[in-house]
């Protein structure tokens, strides 16, 4: 099968278009009847031989048009993208002309199309034009009628990413159906336990970062891990959440003081410290195939995660006192030793922040950090951008509440626009985290 030319430049010249594959289409379908006709007329086909050549014409002209639209249907598309691309470049007078008025130079646009995204690569070739093709965002998404989805500068070229058709958002209850831990309905914007480790999430108020940690506590606890709930301002973590887990599984979820905090991760620490004693102490069952197993690998262990919601209102609380800020240097060391070196003892970490800014985290510790994810308006300033992100070729835009980007070692190199999980009014949020819970009681009687 031939391909298409994908190559858009007011300086080339394309033989096929949508007009004349349209009449091609319709073309052959008639030429068909009508060479039936003629066979009819030729031979005088009259009687039971008329009915049976119908028969027969009516099958053979359905394979021919199914195949003749497969055809169509796959070539017709890319036709009207090249002709789309071409009108706004020449609309937009992306092209240099000669004085009796031939094309001489142009922008020069490549596009491919998959199942679910349109690629839009602008060539950068260090000309007059150089500027204009890293802002032709507006001017793409209107001419193909999409949402631009993401906008990757390089040297060479920027490309900008079209979804074809609305991503349907996941919900609540859906995350409870995976084996991942999931934030998006975007199939790579999952990951296993543990791979890669820790959590840091970022959001002004009302962007949906303390949902989020609602939703990954449950998603963990289908995992049969074992919750921390680390909450200073003693907010909805604590009442919605905490007190609900401990009702349900029986051992202390919540810790709200700046000194209960402290010994929460001191807690976290040596249990790290007893898991690997005991990984070292029994070589035989944590080293397998010249691979060493985390934790969690092991039958009848258990994953443990310690979320701290609002990091920097722990700082504040805490060093109110010269006891307190003994209690929370001590913490941030453990949460540093535990971000660290916590991977292969099966301890997850999951920080929420306002800002990732080095007031409260800092460089070292947000770089331990295997998912980064920025919520809410927060993503229209550029420092939180740069705080939360490795990479600044993004075109960040102004996000709405659930809504932000998302960054995850190993995954997604470069951080990509997400609708995080769909929490509904009409979810019952006590049964909701009754089944989480369930799930949660069936994962340790499985794995005993």
């Amino acid at each position: 099968m031939f391909r298409i030319n994908r190559r858009v430049s007011l300086c080339e010249s394309y033989i096929l278009s949508t007009s004349l594959m349209k009449n091609f289409y319709w073309a052959s379908i008639l030429s068909q009847i009508f060479i039936f006709i003629l066979l009819v007329l030729i031979f005088n086909i009259s009687g039971l031989l008329l009915v049976l050549a119908v028969g027969l014409e009516i099958l053979i002209a359905n394979k021919f048009i199914a195949k003749l639209s497969a055809v169509y249907n796959r070539i017709q598309p890319i036709l009207a993208i090249r002709e789309r691309l071409l009108f706004l470049l020449e609309s937009n007078n992306l092209f240099i002309s000669s004085s009796d008025g031939v094309i001489v130079r142009s922008v020069v646009l490549d596009f491919s199309i998959d199942e679910e995204y349109i690629g839009v690569y602008a060539h950068v070739l260090g000309d007059n034009f150089s500027n204009k093709v890293s802002e032709l965002d507006v001017y793409l998404s209107a001419c193909l009628n999409l949402n631009l989805e993401e906008k990757i500068k390089t040297a060479s070229c920027v490309k900008y990413t079209f979804r074809k058709y609305p991503e349907r958002r996941i919900s609540w209850e859906d995350t409870l159906q995976t084996t991942e831990i999931t934030i998006s309905a975007d199939k790579n914007c999952c990951w296993r336990l543990g791979v890669p480790p820790h959590v840091l999430i970022s959001g002004s108020t009302r962007s949906g970062k303390t949902v989020m940690i609602e939703n990954l506590v449950a998603q963990y606890l289908t995992l049969g891990a074992e919750i921390k709930l680390l909450d200073p301002k003693n907010g909805d973590l604590s009442w919605l959440v905490g007190k609900k887990l401990e009702d349900r599984l029986g051992y202390k979820v919540v810790y709200n003081s700046p000194f209960q905090i402290s010994g929460a991760l001191r807690e976290a620490v040596l249990e790290m410290n007893r898991r690997f004693q005991v990984m070292a102490d029994n070589p035989d069952i944590y080293v397998s195939k010249g691979k060493v197993l985390s934790w969690a690998d092991v039958k009848g262990n258990y994953p443990l995660v310690v979320v701290l919601d609002e990091g920097i209102a722990f700082k504040t609380e805490a060093e109110t006192s010269k006891e307190g800020k003994k209690a929370y240097e001590e913490a941030m060391s453990n949460l540093g030793s535990l971000l660290v070196k916590s991977r292969q003892a099966s301890i997850e970490v999951i920080v929420g922040l306002q800002r990732a800014s080095s007031d409260f985290i800092p460089t070292y510790m947000r770089q331990n950090f295997g998912v980064a994810l920025l919520l809410g308006a927060t993503t229209a300033d550029s420092d939180s951008c740069r705080m939360m992100f490795s990479s600044q070729e993004i075109d960040y835009k102004t996000c709405g509440i659930a809504e932000g980007y998302c960054q995850i070692d190993g995954v997604l190199p470069t951080p990509k626009f997400v609708e995080t999980p769909f929490k509904s009014d009409e979810l019952d949020f006590e049964a909701y985290f009754d089944e989480a819970c369930d799930r949660y009681m069936r994962m340790r009687n499985e794995r005993n």
